[in-house]
């Protein structure tokens, strides 16, 4: 347990680097093309890496397509499609907050969500109660935001 608790660890600050490193891209290209084009065409290379992955599990047949519920199918679909909405408001917060404030704020809403997720169990693991050392990191969290902001 303790093992997958570190590589658990270890993997979510992976994808902290890869969401930094993308949220500059986007930040960048936001500034060129604008954000609304961003968003598109970040999202068309994530289909295309989404298609290279298909080929390879298809090829290997490492991954059964047909068993899939419709219901998951289509919750994952939506889910896809908020990836554009997150991008185009990366590029064009980032644009405005600079890369620091922007990800520590987007990551304060990233925790508000999972707060509540966690406390309602929506997840499917078991719920986590709202304590006040929680609510705490939140607030320590949105005051890290506030120092942050660049004050020009």
């Amino acid at each position: 347990m303790k093992n997958a608790l570190l590589i658990g660890t270890f993997i979510a600050v992976l994808t902290g680097v890869l969401i930094s490193t993308q949220a500059t891209f986007s930040s960048r290209g936001g500034s060129i093309i604008g954000p609304i084009r961003t968003g598109i065409v970040t999202n068309l290379g994530s289909g295309l890496f989404a298609l290279i992955f298909i080929a390879i599990t298809i090829i290997w047949r490492t991954l059964e397509w047909r068993s899939m519920p419709q219901a998951t199918v289509g919750m994952l679909l939506f889910s896809g499609g908020l990836g554009i909405l997150i991008v185009i408001g990366v590029s064009f917060a980032m644009q405005y907050t600079g890369v620091t404030a922007g990800t520590a704020a987007v990551l304060l809403g990233q925790l508000l969500v999972s707060t509540i997720v966690d406390a309602t169990g929506l997840s499917g693991q078991a719920p986590i109660p709202i304590t006040w050392q929680r609510v705490l990191g939140l607030l320590v969290m949105a005051l890290a935001i506030y120092l942050l902001v660049p004050r020009d």
